[in-house]
């Protein structure tokens, strides 16, 4: 008896050390995100008050709130960049192999260039930040009929918002009949592209090691708010030779809210083609 009272005493003690450990983690973590919000509204309140007392002919509300929204979106985009580098971090477990601080870089022409290190960035085309797919023209895995296509369940079993999320589990994605899509995603504000990401499941954790459903050719275009007018960025190919996150550099002289691919082909399946993620990356000032 004594044997196994002691192996029961070593487990309450370290299931309270961790208990302990993780509750001292939240309680540090939770203090760090109330002075970093108490320093930025002391920032806010400042800057409200210089422009009131220096500026007295655009001291009006519409006025304060355009100067308030400003700092916030420059304060808040900081802070996105520290929860995504925080993440980038936590996935880089979940695939042998696969690249995501380091992304092989790909010009408009499909060529790859040499491995670089990919500084975390924010990813605008993610469902978090409220990036979602806008529009979708292609053919559902199941066919659909007319009833799902007016209820908009005609991809439910793999729907386009996959795209935009952080999961890679084998399935996971958009899925859709053949090679050929059109998908159009609205970011979660305008910016200047600078680049984008698209990946695919790494060989290992594909069904049988199959990855001919990864998109092949692919065209990508660039639409402002104030117009639908395409701007195309480029033509470019996504390769089964690099690694599975492959990153695009492109640029663009004007500020897109909306990003629209455009699938040619595949590797080689017959069937369906599958979209695992996508990610935009830029900044709202050039």
């Amino acid at each position: 008896m004594e044997p196994s009272r002691s192996r029961v005493c070593i487990c309450y003690l370290i299931s309270t050390f961790l208990i302990g450990y993780f509750i001292y983690i939240l309680v540090s973590s939770n203090l760090e995100n109330s002075r970093k919000l108490g320093r930025l509204r002391e920032e806010v309140d400042e800057i409200a008050h210089v422009v009131l007392h220096t500026a007295p002919g655009q001291g009006d509300t519409k006025h304060l709130n355009e100067i308030v929204d400003g700092i916030l979106k420059k304060r808040l985009a900081g802070i996105w960049d520290d929860l995504y580098t925080m993440k980038k971090q936590l996935r880089l477990t979940e695939c042998t192999g696969r690249t995501t601080a380091a992304a092989h870089t790909m010009t408009a022409d499909g060529e790859g260039g040499a491995l670089m290190a990919m500084p975390a960035r924010v990813n605008y085309a993610a469902e978090e930040l409220g990036a979602k797919v806008q529009d979708v023209n292609a053919e559902p895995l199941d066919g659909g009929n007319l009833v799902r296509s007016m209820l908009g369940l005609q991809y439910s079993a793999n729907p386009p918002i996959n795209m935009l999320k952080p999961g890679m589990e084998p399935g996971n994605c958009f899925a859709f009949k053949r090679a050929k899509a059109v998908v159009t995603i609205k970011l979660a504000q305008a910016i200047f592209v600078e680049s984008f990401e698209l990946e695919h499941l790494c060989r290992g954790n594909a069904p049988n090691n199959d990855t001919t459903s990864a998109p092949k050719e692919f065209e990508v275009y660039g639409i402002t708010a104030a117009s639908w007018k395409e701007s195309k960025i480029g033509d470019f190919i996504y390769t089964n030779q690099h690694p599975p996150a492959q990153n695009y550099a492109v640029k663009s002289e004007c500020k897109f809210l909306y990003m629209r691919f455009k699938f040619k082909s595949n590797h080689g399946h017959p069937e369906y083609t599958c979209i695992y993620r996508i990610a935009v990356y830029g900044r709202s000032q050039k």
